[in-house]
């Protein structure tokens, strides 16, 4: 009995405690709950919070809601904005190491116009995933939208400048007027002192990228000098707002194999530039002038008979001789000009073209071949060097120098016409004009006297045949033969210096000769002044073709 009141009598201990434990696990289990629906938190570090307002401004990925920023905060350094972001729960796994987020608001570039609907509902954070696995809570704000999504087809390839004009990011990559990529990204290299670019060129286009394509500024608007006069070009509206870059083929070309993604390239200022830049196969030459060199550029072209060969490297020279320059030497008057024969510009297999002219180069050179300096333009004052054949040039040979071998050259231009007219007037000066004229004044005037004494002599012999006094008449007569005889002896001597094959009639000859070639030279440049007064400024014009009449 007592036992049994025992156990009737002891407390429910069991039952009271249950209680709070319960209450416990389901706290517990809501806030689990309402953490997992809360999402997952990231951070993102921007340089201000322009625009986003903590509780309100929202993360989307294609226009759809992912997340939302819940707070604002300084960086302990105080140079930075941490803006702490809930993403969905449903979402974590866009939030990849390699994800990029930027603000969503109004923008005008070369696109069009974009985030316009933001004027109304307020900025907001875009988010694009990457291609990572690797899941990351920290993120840094872009300063640019991303141009490219990942799911875009296509391929990324680089370019280094060196002189190339500087292209923001968005620029486009043109083929033939026709865009198939952007610029995606864009740094200068404080090591090398280059302009690197990454670009993206969209699939199918990006087939079009070809191990032998050449890359070059597109500006808006490209205004050159040159010894071809001037050219203006101009490009699209997109071009001549932001410029852009354009690839093609060299010309006389077709498209090699396709290039790998990332291939690099080089990117040139110009397409002359990029042109230029092919013919790597090539020998260095000095041409030592004789006349100012005033005009000549670096780059300009070495011709032969208008066909180009060559380039000019350095004008003057910069080469030295026994610790001097070589054009400041004592020994010689002449400036040397350093050029470079390009074989591919001459033909098509370089290999076989170097071969051609280092063969024959002595023997066109001993048959004439020399160097001379050509007016390219009047306006630009720009000159080219030429090689031709002159036949009455100076012997001359190929000289191996210690730097590079030099090639003779030749006066031409008005430099040489101006030798010509200079050397004409010399000879003029040399002919011994004066004494000659004294001659003639002396000759003549012994002539005078011979026929004032031949009309006494006459007058005394008819008044003494008259008289009768013909003894004295001849004595008069044997004194005026004397002194005619003394007289014609004077006029052959005078006569000896002007026949042919005398020294004086020779110098004659040669001047005169000279005369009339200097005048055949300028005989075509006077006709086409006449007919086109403009001809020094413009090209020629060429005669229309005739046009068949009907009968």
């Amino acid at each position: 009995m007592n036992e049994h009141a025992n156990i009737a009598t002891k407390p429910k201990f069991s039952a009271i405690w249950l209680v709070p434990v319960i209450a416990l696990i389901i706290t517990a289990w809501m806030l689990y709950q309402h953490q997992i629906n809360k999402g997952h938190t990231i951070f993102v570090k921007m340089q201000n919070a322009e625009g986003i307002v903590a509780g309100k401004t929202e993360v989307k990925v294609r226009n759809v809601k992912v997340g939302a920023v819940d707070s604002l905060r300084l960086q302990l350094e105080q140079n930075a904005v941490i803006a702490r972001v809930q993403i969905d729960t449903h979402y974590d796994d866009l939030l990849t190491e390699d994800a990029k987020l930027w603000i969503v608001k109004p923008r005008i570039d070369e696109s069009g116009i974009s985030g316009m609907n933001t004027l109304l509902s307020g900025v907001y954070l875009e988010l694009e995933p990457g291609q990572s696995e690797t899941r990351s809570t920290l993120f840094t704000l872009q300063d640019e939208p991303a141009l490219i999504s990942p799911d875009v087809m296509g391929k990324r390839f680089s370019l280094t400048a060196n002189q190339a004009e500087v292209l923001d990011v968005g620029s486009g990559i043109y083929f033939r007027n026709y865009k198939i990529g952007k610029i995606e990204s864009a740094k200068f290299n404080i090591d090398g002192l280059t302009m690197e670019y990454g670009i993206f060129i969209f699939a199918p286009y990006d087939k079009l990228i070809t191990t032998n394509a050449i890359f070059w500024v597109s500006a808006g608007v490209n205004i050159s000098l040159s010894t071809e006069g001037i050219d203006i070009s101009t490009g699209s509206l997109s071009k001549l707002i932001k410029g852009g870059i354009s690839v093609d083929y060299p010309p006389n070309s077709l498209a090699a194999e396709q290039a790998p993604a990332l291939n690099q390239y080089k990117l040139h200022e110009s397409f002359s530039a990029a042109l230029e830049k092919r013919f790597d196969n090539a020998d260095f030459f000095l041409i030592e002038f004789e006349q100012s060199i005033r005009g000549l550029r670096i780059g300009a072209p070495v011709e032969y008979r208008g066909m180009r060969i060559g380039t000019v490297e350095q004008a003057p020279a910069q080469i030295e001789r026994d610790g001097q320059p070589l054009y400041f030497q004592q020994d010689t008057t002449s400036v040397p000009v350093l050029i470079k024969i390009e074989y591919g510009r001459i033909y098509e297999q370089s290999e076989l073209a170097k071969t051609y002219w280092q063969t024959n180069i002595e023997k066109w050179i001993s048959n004439g071949l020399r160097a001379s300096l050509k007016s390219g333009n009047i306006v630009t004052g720009a000159v080219y060097i030429e090689l031709d054949f002159y036949t009455k040039a100076p012997p001359a040979q190929l000289v191996q120098s210690s730097v590079y071998p030099v090639l003779p050259s030749v006066s031409s231009g008005f430099t040489a016409l101006s030798e010509q007219v200079t050397d004409l007037l010399n000879k003029l000066n040399d002919l011994p004009l004066s004494k000659t004229m004294t001659t003639f004044d002396g000759t003549l005037q012994e002539y005078r006297l011979l026929a004032m004494e031949m009309n006494k002599l006459i007058s005394e012999f008819n008044k003494n045949d008259i008289a009768g006094d013909t003894k004295s008449s001849l004595g008069n007569i044997n004194s005026t033969l004397s002194q005619l005889t003394s007289s014609l002896k004077q006029f052959e001597k005078t006569l000896t210096n002007y026949q042919q094959g005398s020294g004086m009639v020779e110098q004659l000859t040669d001047t005169l000769e000279e005369l009339e070639s200097l005048s055949n030279t300028l005989k075509p440049i006077s006709k086409g002044l006449t007919e086109q007064p403009s001809m020094l400024i413009f090209n020629k014009q060429s005669p229309e073709d005739p046009e068949p009449r009907k009968k």
